[in-house]
């Protein structure tokens, strides 16, 4: 009996180190923070904890087949291709990172997108890297009230002028219903008019 009241006395001990302990440690500093510094934290977990926005990003999740299509000339048909995409969650849902691979024409392609809500700015961000570019390329938009069109617009260096200008792009996203979403980019020309010189369909694999 007495080794079992030892093992209990140890299991009760272990219990108050690691549950007990770190909640008196968080009241005493609180207590210990002047206002100014209660204030800072209040609004550091208000920003930093996902709101309900952050919930389009669990639309993304999985893996996909991609329908691809680019175009040099809108007039034409466009060129055909193929790809896969991999869309997982980061920190908590906070973030989204989507791998894609595939071929654009017949040269591999890869890319990297991290999307997320930023409650400070109150609006949605991409950022974009990929194999073909050293470009950095990032959007930012909002979502229709219906909650399937995500609109993004964004600047980049434009490689015509060696950089030295920017042009401006627009991307859409449009969640279909039936396991698929569509991704477009358009390029918008000076005058205001669109240019259509992508579009991906995502295909939820089975």
């Amino acid at each position: 009996m007495k080794g079992k009241n030892l093992v209990l006395w140890a299991v009760l001990v272990t219990a108050f180190v690691v549950v007990a302990v770190p909640v008196i440690a968080s009241i005493q500093m609180q207590q210990e923070m002047t206002p100014d510094q209660k204030k800072m934290m209040e609004q550091m977990t208000k920003y930093g904890t996902p709101g309900k926005e952050h919930e389009l990003l669990k639309r993304y999740v999985g893996e996909w087949d991609v329908d691809i299509s680019t175009w040099q000339d809108p007039m034409a048909k466009p060129e055909k291709s193929k790809g896969t995409m991999k869309n997982t969650l980061l920190f908590e849902g906070r973030y989204l990172k989507c791998n894609l691979e595939g071929m654009m024409g017949a040269m591999k392609f890869q890319g990297l997108e991290v999307i997320g809500y930023d409650l400070f700015k109150k609006m949605y961000t991409t950022f974009w890297v990929d194999s073909w570019s050293t470009a950095f390329m990032v959007t930012t938009g909002t979502l229709d009230t219906a909650g399937n069109v995500l609109t993004e617009t964004g600047m980049s260096p434009d490689p015509m002028t060696d950089g030295k200008t920017m042009q401006k792009f627009k991307n859409v996203t449009t969640f279909l219903g039936d396991g698929k979403y569509k991704f477009e980019m358009y390029m918008v020309m000076p005058d205001g008019k669109e240019m259509k010189g992508m579009e991906m369909v995502c295909t939820r694999k089975m």
